[in-house]
C-alpha cells in the first residue's frame, strides 16, 4: 500500500548511518506469517502498533513497538504516557496516521509524524526485522543499530509488555 512509507523508513536508517538489509517476500498480514516468510524467529520481529491515548481531555497518537512474540500491556503504556485512557487505534486511524495498512506498519517513517515508544525487550535479539510500509518488504538490521537510529530520532524505551 505504501511505497512512500517504505522509502521514509529506509531514509531514517540511511540518515542514521546504520546498515540494514531489505527483504522481499510474499504478502504477510501477521507477525507469525512475516517471521515464516523471512525465515526467522518470531522473537526477532518488531510489532508496531498505533495507540490512541487521551490526556487532559485531548486525543493523541503514539507508535508503540514491541517484540512480535510479546503482548502489549496498555496499562503500562497508559502509565508511561500519564494518560487518562490508552487503546489500540482503529483501522481507519492506522491508515490515516501511518499511511499503511495493518500488517505493514513500520516502527518509523510514517505518513504523519508520531512519537515512538519501544519496549526494551526489542533489543534482546541480536537482529530485528519488521515489515516496512508494505506487506511484501521487510527491513532487517542489528538491534544495536536499530537502537542507535531510534535514539537519534528521540524514541524512548520502556517496559511495555505483559
Amino acid at each position: 500500500m505504501s511505497e512512500a512509507e517504505f522509502e521514509k523508513a529506509k531514509a531514517i536508517f540511511e540518515a542514521a548511518g546504520v546498515p540494514f538489509e531489505v527483504l522481499e517476500h510474499e504478502p504477510t498480514r501477521t507477525s507469525q506469517e512475516s517471521a515464516q516468510a523471512r525465515g526467522s524467529r518470531l522473537s526477532q520481529g518488531v510489532k508496531s502498533m498505533l495507540v490512541k491515548f487521551t490526556r487532559k481531555g485531548s486525543d493523541f497518537f503514539v507508535m508503540v513497538n514491541v517484540p512480535a512474540d510479546k503482548r502489549l500491556d496498555l496499562k503500562k503504556v497508559k502509565a508511561v504516557l500519564q494518560a487518562q485512557e490508552a487503546r489500540l487505534a482503529s483501522v481507519a486511524d492506522v491508515v490515516e496516521q501511518t499511511g499503511c495498512e495493518l500488517g505493514a506498519v513500520p516502527p518509523v517513517g510514517h505518513k504523519n509524524r508520531l512519537a515512538v515508544l519501544v519496549d526494551l525487550k526489542v533489543f534482546d535479539e541480536d537482529v530485528v526485522e519488521f515489515n516496512a510500509g508494505l506487506t511484501t518488504k521487510s527491513i532487517r538490521l542489528k538491534s544495536a543499530d536499530f537502537r542507535a537510529a531510534l535514539k537519534k530520532m528521540g524514541a524512548a524505551g520502556f517496559d511495555l509488555t505483559e
